[in-house]
């Protein structure tokens, strides 16, 4: 089939997808003219998709025409072209692949979407999500098979902690513990060494914030940074943890809904959402406000080469 639709929000395994469909695909040698890849910079730029993928490849292999779905559909507003539409997916050369991605499913209710679904092959790339824990447990598993490394069941649940839903991490991880390995099992012990668990680090950051514990923060900024941890993913860490608290509080307060809070705050899980209530059940709306600027404030100040990441952490875990 040469419609190809790649969608989801785990990247990392979408553009390995994408590099495999390519290397299949394309001869290495003419790659430079027969992977064309159409950003939302080009105009007309449905009109230069359907011109390259009508076009034969150069040399040998087959040619690969790449876009992101959300301009290419978008630029197809026009629903009367819908029949010209399906006239140019039905005629694309055996020879070549028409590659769509989205970090969404495109709205299957259009009409050009159906038409474009008509003649795709799907595949999805979802992300687990971060509560979802037999999921992330079957994410390890499934990397720990493909670089064939031996887990005990407490070094999964460490894993797991560790590492969460991050597939780029799941792979590089493994790829390292495979080489260490060499097929023994890792004891519980190896495993902190060799892997740093930087998401229970971050949790125990935030809530030493939130608590005013200023001592126990500090120890665990440093323990980031020892581990190698920019202070600018640090605090843009931060501020998503307390931007989310900062909606949750407030929707609270204005007696919006579960459903809307969840909305607003970009739940992926509105369940969560119980979790993130109880965690401020005791927390007011102006910590949570003026703790925000101050992050925000940090990262302006980091970015122009002012490093006072210690003490605004000391100065939110005062207010």
């Amino acid at each position: 089939m040469p419609v190809y639709l790649y969608y989801g929000e785990d990247t990392y395994s979408l553009n390995q997808k994408i590099n495999h469909l390519v290397n299949q695909n394309v001869h290495t040698e003419w790659k430079a003219f027969n992977y064309i890849k159409l950003s939302a910079n080009e105009k007309n730029i449905a009109a230069k998709v359907f011109t390259e993928v009508m076009t034969l490849p150069f040399g040998e292999g087959n040619k690969i025409v790449h876009t992101d779905s959300e301009h290419l559909i978008g630029s197809l507003s026009n629903e009367d072209n819908n029949q010209e539409i399906e006239n140019q997916l039905s005629r694309i050369p055996a020879s070549n692949i028409l590659l769509i991605t989205s970090n969404k499913k495109p709205d299957s209710r259009r009409t050009v979407v159906k038409t474009i679904l008509k003649y795709a092959q799907q595949e999805e790339f979802p992300l687990v999500p971060c509560w979802d824990k037999k999921g992330i447990v079957n994410l390890i598993g499934k990397y720990a098979a493909i670089h064939q490394v031996k887990l005990t069941p407490d070094v999964t649940d460490y894993l797991v902690e560790a590492i969460g839903n991050n597939t780029a991490r799941a792979d590089s991880e493994f790829a390292k513990l495979a080489v260490y390995a060499s097929e023994k099992i890792i004891s519980f012990d190896e495993i902190k060494q060799l892997v740093s668990n930087h998401n229970a680090d971050y949790q125990k950051l935030t809530m030493a914030m939130l608590r005013n514990h200023s001592n126990l923060a500090i120890a665990q900024v440093d323990k980031l940074l020892d581990s190698n941890e920019h202070p600018l993913k640090i605090v843009a860490t931060l501020t998503s943890v307390f931007r989310t608290w900062l909606i949750t509080k407030a929707g609270v307060e204005a007696k919006l809904s579960d459903t809307k809070i969840a909305e607003i705050a970009e739940l992926k899980n509105p369940k969560r959402l119980y979790y993130l209530k109880d965690e401020i059940k005791f927390i007011g709306v102006k910590k949570l406000k003026n703790s925000l600027t101050l992050l925000l404030q940090l990262e302006t100040e980091l970015k122009s080469g002012t490093n006072n990441l210690t003490s605004r952490i000391i100065e939110i875990c005062t207010i």
